[in-house]
Order: structure tokens, then C-alpha cells, then sequence
């Protein structure tokens, strides 16, 4: 609760995402240390990538964004909701594999690799062209990628991953799952920012935007992708692939653990019944 207003107080979030921020570090926190301490490790991450050059970055994407850097409760749960899903989970079933974390570890990472991409790529600059087609787009425009920004992206991934070992919420052995589905989870981000996204043109200025009202007082008209499929949609699809990715390759070892336990009591069994059978003799 104190970050949050404190978020709030510096200008990382609005009201209603200090509000959001507080719940989803209230049931972190219940949950356990490491998963408190992930949580404010990747928020320190971020916000310290959204402060980088917020002037500039704001100059560049001022006519093409829908929001600003002050994050709302819709942004804040698109990208740590499923977090605060897993910890839930882990506070009404338990968590004896790790399977929760891992997947809710990664879910969180992907939304810091993502939003990392944006805020270094956008702040660097340089070349940033559109996954769609391939052409140079004015930095911002979703579903674009840089040089800069991949770099941000696959190393955000790897330093979270290892807060997470570091802070006890994922095993050891089990780090690469969560960077992997985190970067997973960001590229499908780009994808779907370029392809089904709502893409929106100005008719005024005549160029494009994700503004339903241009930032000239223009209203905007639709010009593809889902209506309905905003940003904050896209950076849910993007937790929600990193989560249902790491839970995917994980699962051959819960198949395999699950297995050998049925073996174990198969072998259990059948050594009883020989001892009745030799007992019997």
C-alpha cells in the first residue's frame, strides 16, 4: 500500500492504479515473502524504465498512444493480474510443486519484458519497424519492433527470471521456464499489437494512432484490427501466453512425477503382497 501511494504520489500511477496496485501487493504479500519481494523488485524495474527520459519518450509517442505513463487499474491488472491469480491460488490450495509461481513468475515477467521493450526502444530510438509489414513506423506504434527494444526485452527476461530464483519463488532449475515464457509472452504481444490490435487514423493530420480522440482534438476512424482489442488487451494476452507456456513445459515433469508415483505405490503393493504370500508360506 505504501508503494502504491507512493507510486502515486511520484506520477507512475493514476488513483484507481495505485488503487489496483495496492490489492495485487496485499495478496502477494499474503501469500508469502518471495512472492512480495518479486513483485516489488519488478516494480522497481519498471517504474525505473518508465522514468528513463519520460520527456522525451513522451514527445515521441505523444500523438500515437492511447495512454500516458500514468498507469490506470485496467493497465495495472492487465499486467499483474494472473500474478495476483497465482498467488491466490497458492493461498487457497497451496502450492507444494511451485506450479502456481512458476507460471504466475512468468506471467509477471513477460508483462516487465514487454513493457521494458517499449520503454527502452521508445527512449533509444533508432529504427523501429512494423512485424505486420515490415515498413519503418514512428516509435510507439504497437506491434513495431528496434534493435533497442529486443535487447530490453530478452534481457528483462533474464534478470527476472533470476529474481525469482533469487528470491526463493522458483526453483533453481526451473529459471529458464520462466524466461522463456516471458519472452514468448512478449513476442506474441508484438504480434497481436500488429496484426489484430484496432489500428486508428487520424483524418486531420492524416496519420496514424491508437487514440479513439487524436491528441489535435481530431476524432479518429477505425482502420483495422478488433474494434474491441486495445492495449490493455493485448498486454493480458501477453501474461496469459507467458503463463499458459510456462505451464506447458512444465507439465512433462508434473507427467513424469505423476507417473513415478503410481510406479512407487505399484511397487509398494506388489512388495506387500509378497510379504503376505512369503508370511503365508
Amino acid at each position: 500500500t505504501v508503494i502504491a501511494a507512493a507510486a502515486w504520489h511520484k506520477g507512475s500511477l493514476r488513483p484507481s492504479g495505485a488503487i489496483a496496485a495496492a490489492v495485487v501487493g496485499a495478496i502477494a504479500l499474503r501469500a508469502g515473502w518471495s512472492w512480495g519481494g518479486f513483485l516489488i523488485v519488478w516494480f522497481a524495474w519498471v517504474t525505473l524504465g518508465s522514468r528513463l527520459g519520460r520527456a522525451r519518450k513522451a514527445a515521441r509517442t505523444a500523438g500515437i498512444v492511447e495512454k500516458g505513463g500514468q498507469r490506470d487499474a485496467t493497465q495495472v491488472m492487465a499486467n499483474g493480474g494472473l500474478f495476483a491469480l497465482a498467488a491466490t491460488v497458492r493461498l487457497w490450495r497451496g502450492d507444494p510443486s511451485a506450479d502456481a509461481a512458476l507460471w504466475g513468475a512468468a506471467a509477471l515477467a513477460a508483462a516487465g519484458a514487454d513493457t521494458m521493450a517499449t520503454e527502452i526502444g521508445t527512449w533509444i530510438g533508432g529504427a523501429t519497424r512494423s512485424v505486420r509489414t515490415g515498413r519503418q513506423v514512428p516509435t510507439g506504434t504497437s506491434g513495431a519492433v528496434s534493435v533497442a527494444g529486443s535487447v530490453a526485452m530478452v534481457g528483462t527476461a533474464l534478470g527476472l527470471s533470476a529474481v525469482a530464483v533469487a528470491c526463493g519463488l522458483v526453483p533453481d532449475p526451473r529459471w529458464w521456464i520462466v524466461a522463456v515464457a516471458a519472452v514468448f509472452g512478449a513476442v506474441i504481444d508484438t504480434v497481436a499489437g500488429a496484426l489484430v490490435q484496432q489500428r486508428r487514423w487520424c483524418p486531420s493530420c492524416e496519420t496514424a494512432t491508437e487514440q479513439p480522440r487524436h491528441s489535435c482534438g481530431t476524432d479518429t476512424q477505425h482502420r483495422g484490427g478488433w474494434r474491441w482489442l486495445g492495449n490493455d488487451e493485448v498486454n493480458l494476452v501477453c501474461t496469459a501466453s507467458a503463463a499458459v507456456l510456462a505451464w506447458l513445459l512444465a507439465a512433462p515433469r508434473q507427467v513424469r512425477n505423476s507417473r513415478n508415483l503410481r510406479l512407487t505405490r505399484e511397487g509398494l503393493r506388489q512388495a506387500s503382497e509378497c510379504r503376505r504370500l512369503v508370511w503365508r508360506r
